[in-house]
């Protein structure tokens, strides 16, 4: 069986994509970026014909401008959610304005081409992440609050419909103080967040399985294909038919943590 060409790692908040580079011009999006030359450089571009940049990886920023030029190297792009714990602590830690340069290390880049060739479990998969925003190590998995795990089994079986904080304010059984701020701690993104990645989850899934875009759309809660192309557009700066039309070359983990 053939290696997928594309690898996708979705969780609560963010998503990692291992694969050849896709040409998109200067386009921008709401989600965060971590690119990485796999196997050497790539070119970063900003907006209105500023001077193509050179380096091995780059930050860009929620809806800053921007294009891609990989050449030939695999890349690995983490897209975060732009009001996630983890876009605000790399935005802290390499820029929250400008597109900037970054020098990933050798053990970094070491553990990235361990994932487009092996198996990718995901303890690496959390590793790489870790590494990539350098954090000192990947977060511990610990048990989730009772409540908020009613909140989210609620969530996934609402999806469909229309889903809104106090609805889950009243399952959690807690006030809305309480629920925001330890939702948002807790996951790690704000509560509307988290059912836009889970509809997004959805979406992919049946797509992937086959669906047309239509039905994935409204099983995942959007109104149709145009909404969801859209969402995704925003998120990502991709339609979702780049990937679902490739639907053999494309591997997708979902991470539950």
């Amino acid at each position: 069986m053939h290696k997928p060409l594309f690898q996708l790692f979705l969780s609560a908040h963010r998503l990692l994509f291992l694969g050849p580079a896709f040409d998109t011009g200067v386009h921008r999006h709401h989600a965060a970026q971590l690119a990485v030359g796999v196997n050497g450089s790539l070119r970063m571009q900003g907006e209105g014909g500023d001077p193509w940049r050179q380096g091995r990886a780059f930050y860009v920023p929620p809806d800053v401008p921007h294009r891609l030029d990989a050449g030939e190297t695999a890349c690995a792009i983490l897209y975060l959610d732009p009001e996630s714990v983890d876009c605000e602590r790399a935005c802290r830690r390499f820029g929250g304005c400008d597109i900037n340069i970054l020098e990933p290390s050798g053990r970094v880049l070491e553990q990235l081409s361990d994932l487009t060739v092996g198996e990718a479990g995901l303890e690496r998969v959390e590793a790489v992440c870790a590494a990539l925003l350098k954090e000192e190590a990947p977060p511990v998995a610990r048990e989730l609050d009772a409540r908020l795990q009613r909140v989210l089994d609620w969530v996934d079986r609402n999806l469909a419909g229309n889903i809104r904080q106090s609805d889950a304010v009243a399952v959690a059984d807690v006030s809305e103080s309480w629920f925001s701020h330890r939702f948002g701690t807790d996951i790690g993104v704000p509560f509307r967040r988290y059912v836009l990645w889970r509809r997004l989850r959805i979406a992919i899934q049946y797509a992937l399985a086959g669906n047309t875009l239509t039905d994935a759309a409204h099983e995942a809660g959007f109104s149709d294909s145009a909404h969801l192309t859209r969402t995704f557009r925003d998120a990502f700066g991709v339609a979702p038919t780049f990937l679902f039309g490739q639907r053999d070359r494309v591997s997708v983990i979902f991470i539950d943590r």
